[in-house]
């Protein structure tokens, strides 16, 4: 071997040595585990025959022993795992009294050290020298204080590995990547981005082709570092914050705040384990795609039991909670404008500021009426949500008064004898059945709340009567898509001092009418303008090619600086044709002949609208294109094949290739919607991105990438 082909054979021997260790260890475990059993066994036979007098301190004995016997289960329980051990290599040279040492520092989910072996695992999460792997690179010099000693020092290798059943499959470093196919090392041709999910650049063929595998062949190694591998200074940083306080994270598309939010808990879980236990700890986003894909992420960094959920799933199960008695159906039927006067930020100080000045009972049925007199009161909300950025016309104010009163008054008048005033208020757990705030049976049609209602009700409900239910940290990702009044609600369901992670993009926004205009301005409605915001600036996800197009789509609405991409890929293609047929039979073709060259790709062909998905489903449907998935309610199958919807869908996800359908003026004008929506759809993509034009191309489209294209 040559030109660093020997780095898979040394990693290779490294962990036979490793694994060697691993097994002794864990056999001397396990007899010394036998032997507790074997005496407990002992003293219970001991115990039947004893006289009653010596009964007590055999015991004792006992408990003693089964107690030995416990705390050396969970020792061996939290032992590295053999099937996979660690995901980075270190050697490091130090000075040690006056002369140079080097040493192998091994990091994984968990610590081992076996001096005898030269064997040294250490737990990412807790150990200093972990420290290195994320904060250095090979060939750097460090200089580092680990507890009460000054560490100086040079890395001399620093690599990620992949290591599963005990094998290893992958071997990531500055001299290349090599990958094991059929038993063999291959090495890349190009080192590969981390993050960049697997796939090389391809020269581009004559015609358009699907796929950017190299030499037109999917890369067949799907084996990736463990994701704690990836974590680089900055985020390890983030990761790494005290456990009190807030961490607030701006970053574009595939720039890891998810990665961040989740190691965060990983992080606080190990360090603080009571205060922070899965418990105590709640995970919110928007949609149900991400919850469901961070539910399976956690598990595996060690986390069991945490709640993933969305906030509409959350809020209407804690409404039902905290008012029991109140069964009005929850509806998203109301017109837009009602939407945008609720969550106006002026409506969470109003609430907070009626609720400071509220000297009535502490009880659920204030809650409501305090939630009743604040939208209904017309003059007020004219002053409120008439003023500022987000202002409302006094004839939309007044359209919105009048839809909210006439379900207020359908709630409170219900047909039958309405309940009398003297009356006492039920306790929450006695009330049974489908009624409003009145006590009387639901039956009018118009007796619902809306979506918004729920956060201001929730709101108001820890304002008069508090919260009993509190977490000790909260992480919000895609934090964009909530309104304040919102967030407002989770981070009152945090306890003192807080803890929390918020993470989003604006440049990523699926609602612009929800009262989340930028963090500064958002902060400052939440009482939190004194956090500073950590902006992440690499992008892992997509390519230089696909963020200059979202980039461009943007238009004014981009930030100042854009993303840094570490990595290029196949350029983006824009196709046009006369109508939809011709554009399906074009992707049809070329979406039938990728599983043949790329078996495990993804793909994801995505419309502004769920009618223009559905048209495409079908016709991809009729020209037979193989694993072709049509998602209606983010119920994603994270496998590989098509997967056809609606880009509001994807929020958070990624795949292989993305082909974003009808890319023409009258989907994609220049409105800021517009604008936010193509720019979700085109960085979901990793590798490769097509624009599939059927009429007037879109205005967000770079007139050049039109030049060339088809029909």
């Amino acid at each position: 071997m040559d030109g660093g082909d020997e780095i898979p054979a040394q990693e290779e021997g490294l962990l036979t040595r490793v694994s060697a260790s691993l097994a002794e260890h864990a056999g001397a475990d396990r007899k010394e585990l036998h032997r507790y059993d074997e005496e407990l066994i002992a003293l219970r036979d001991e115990i039947g025959e004893a006289r009653r007098e010596d009964v007590p301190a055999l015991i004792a004995q006992m408990e003693r022993l089964q107690g030995v016997s416990l705390r050396r289960a969970e020792a061996q329980g939290v032992l590295v795992d053999p099937a996979s051990p660690y995901f980075g290599h270190l050697r490091l040279r130090e000075q040690v009294n006056g002369r140079a040492v080097e040493r192998d520092v091994l990091v994984g989910r968990a610590s081992f050290i076996d001096p005898a072996n030269r064997v040294n695992i250490v737990d990412w999460r807790n150990a200093p020298v972990s420290q290195l792997f994320y904060r250095y690179t090979e060939g750097s010099d460090y200089e580092e204080r680990f507890g009460e000693r000054e560490v100086e020092g040079e890395v001399l290798i620093r690599r990620t590995v992949t290591i599963e059943d005990g094998t290893l499959h992958r071997v990531a470093c500055p001299q290349g990547v090599w990958s094991r196919h059929d038993g063999r090392w291959e090495r890349a041709e190009v080192p590969v981005a981390e993050l960049s999910g697997g796939e090389l650049t391809a020269a581009r063929p004559g015609a358009p082709v699907l796929g950017a595998g190299p030499r037109r062949g999917q890369r067949l190694d799907r084996h990736l570092p463990e994701i704690a591998a990836l974590i680089d200074p900055r985020q390890f940083e983030l990761i790494t914050a005290p456990g009190a306080g807030v961490v607030v994270i701006q970053g574009g598309a595939g720039s890891g705040k998810t990665t961040i939010g989740l190691h965060r808990i990983a992080y606080l879980a190990y360090a603080q384990r009571e205060r922070f236990a899965p418990k105590k700890t709640l995970v919110v986003t928007f949609g149900s795609a991400l919850a469901a894909y961070i539910s399976q992420v956690l598990p595996a960094l060690g986390v069991h039991g945490v709640a993933v959920v969305t906030f509409q799933a959350w809020a209407e199960k804690e409404l039902r909670r905290c008012i029991p008695w109140l069964r009005a159906p929850i509806t998203d039927d109301a017109p837009p404008v009602v939407g945008r006067l609720k969550n106006h930020p002026a409506l969470l100080h109003e609430l907070e500021r009626r609720a400071r000045a509220h000297t009535g009972k502490r009880t659920s049925r204030a809650v409501v009426e305090l939630w009743a007199d604040l939208i209904t009161d017309r003059q007020r909300l004219l002053a409120l949500a008439g003023q500022g950025e987000l202002a409302l016309r006094e004839a939309e104010i007044s359209e919105a008064h009048r839809f909210i009163t006439d379900r207020v008054t359908a709630l409170v008048d219900q047909p039958g004898e309405r309940k009398r005033r003297d009356e006492p208020e039920p306790d929450d757990e006695d009330v049974r059945g489908e009624i409003g705030i009145d006590g009387q049976r639901t039956e009018d049609d118009r007796a619902a709340l809306d979506l918004e209602d729920v956060a201001i009700l929730l709101r108001a409900h820890e304002l008069v009567r508090g919260t009993k239910r509190l977490y000790n940290h909260l992480f919000v990702d895609e934090a964009q898509d909530l309104s304040p009044l919102e967030l407002a609600v989770l981070i009152g369901q945090t306890s003192a001092p807080r803890s929390i992670t918020l993470a989003g993009d604006t440049a990523q926004r699926l609602f612009l009418d929800n009262g989340f205009t930028d963090w500064r301005t958002v902060l400052g409605h939440l009482a939190l303008s004194h956090v500073a915001i950590e902006p992440l600036r690499i992008a892992y996800r997509s390519t230089r090619e696909i963020l200059a197009l979202a980039r461009h789509a943007m238009g004014p609405l981009a930030e100042a600086e854009p993303p840094q991409a570490p990595r290029s890929g196949a350029p983006v293609e824009a196709h046009r044709f006369p109508g939809t047929g011709a554009g399906v039979a074009f992707l049809a073709e070329a979406l039938r002949s990728l599983p043949a060259r790329e078996p495990r790709a993804t793909v994801a062909v995505l419309a502004r609208h769920p009618e223009q998905a559905d048209r495409w489903f079908d016709g991809l449907a009729r020209a037979e294109v193989p694993s072709l998935r049509r998602v209606r309610a983010q119920d994603f199958s994270f496998h590989p094949g098509v997967e056809v919807t609606d880009i509001r869908q994807v929020k958070g996800l990624e795949f292989d290739y993305v082909v974003l359908v009808d890319a023409n003026a009258t989907t994609f004008g220049t409105d800021d919607e517009s604008r936010h929506l193509f720019h979700i759809g085109a960085t979901r993509a990793a590798h490769q991105l097509w624009l599939i034009v059927t009429s007037t191309p879109s205005p967000l489209i770079p007139p050049g990438l039109l030049s060339g294209s088809r029909g």
